[in-house]
């Protein structure tokens, strides 16, 4: 892995490929790893980067001051972007990673070709929109890792949250040594929860998005997932929405190859676009 600094920060990357910039951003307590079977299906037409975000994998934590929030992260990615490409990118954001992609697009609207949003946890979106009944299903799965957690009873914790992002029993099957990893990243997790409350994207926000957007979700992922999915499907000015059959929410694990032809597909097409237009 490269590594590059960010404000005292030492932030770690992966980058790999030539061509066309590509760049992936993983989901809460995950880190870039995620993206290496996602990647074995893809060209090797693409130049591909995939930072470790703030406090995940092998980036820095947060110092503050203030809570970690979903503005840093896009400001670490906007800064990590011009130091690698200086030039648009593609972004391809998972969950936690989705989120950030958003903030990023608004923010810095100059360095973002397209977005491709897999599942992003934008659980604003329905507060904004007065979707009271399923915000509080996501508030109650979260409050409950953060209430397992701070006591000490981490087996709990991810258990619970495991089993709801992946079904009945995706925690028992879970390696120990994957579990292990998992132990040592609920700070990072609680942080991450702590990011998507305070997530102060609106409906309003998304419309000023004036670009391709590929929205993803899986057939069987959670109903506060697949709602905010469907709403930025309603919302977006230019968006295609695409569902995985038989996916849950962690598609880039499960399913690399059918997110790889999607984000693929989606991007030749951008291209098949641009081409005649010139």
């Amino acid at each position: 892995m490269a590594s590059f600094d960010h404000r005292g920060l030492r932030a770690q990357y992966r980058v790999c490929g030539q061509g066309v910039p590509v760049v992936l951003l993983h989901a809460g307590g995950s880190s870039a790893r995620q993206w290496a079977e996602f990647r074995n299906h893809c060209p090797d037409t693409y130049q591909y980067l995939a930072p470790d975000l703030i406090g995940f994998g092998q980036t820095d934590i947060w110092p503050g001051p203030g809570d970690l929030t979903h503005d840093h992260q896009g400001g670490l990615v906007s800064a990590l972007v011009r130091e690698v490409f200086n030039r648009p990118v593609h972004l391809v954001g998972h969950s936690y990673g989705g989120s950030t992609a958003v903030r990023l697009a608004l923010s810095h609207p100059d360095q973002v070709e397209s977005l491709t949003l897999i599942e992003p946890n934008i659980v604003s979106l329905l507060q904004s929109a007065g979707e009271r009944e399923i915000f509080d299903e996501y508030l109650r799965g979260a409050k409950a890792f953060m209430d397992s957690a701070t006591a000490g009873d981490l087996e709990k914790a991810w258990a619970e949250f495991v089993d709801m992002r992946n079904g009945p029993g995706a925690w028992r099957d879970t390696p120990d040594r994957v579990r292990t990893r998992m132990f040592e990243r609920t700070q990072q997790m609680i942080d991450g929860f702590m990011s998507n409350l305070n997530n102060t994207t609106t409906l309003a926000d998304c419309r000023t998005l004036d670009l391709p957007v590929m929205v993803v979700c899986g057939e069987k992922t959670t109903r506060p997932e697949r709602r905010i999915t469907e709403m930025l499907a309603e919302t977006l000015p230019h968006c295609r929405y695409e569902v995985i059959a038989g996916a849950g929410h962690m598609s880039p694990l499960t399913h690399p190859a059918e997110v790889a032809a999607l984000v693929v597909d989606h991007l030749t097409g951008l291209e098949n676009r641009q081409r005649r237009s010139a």
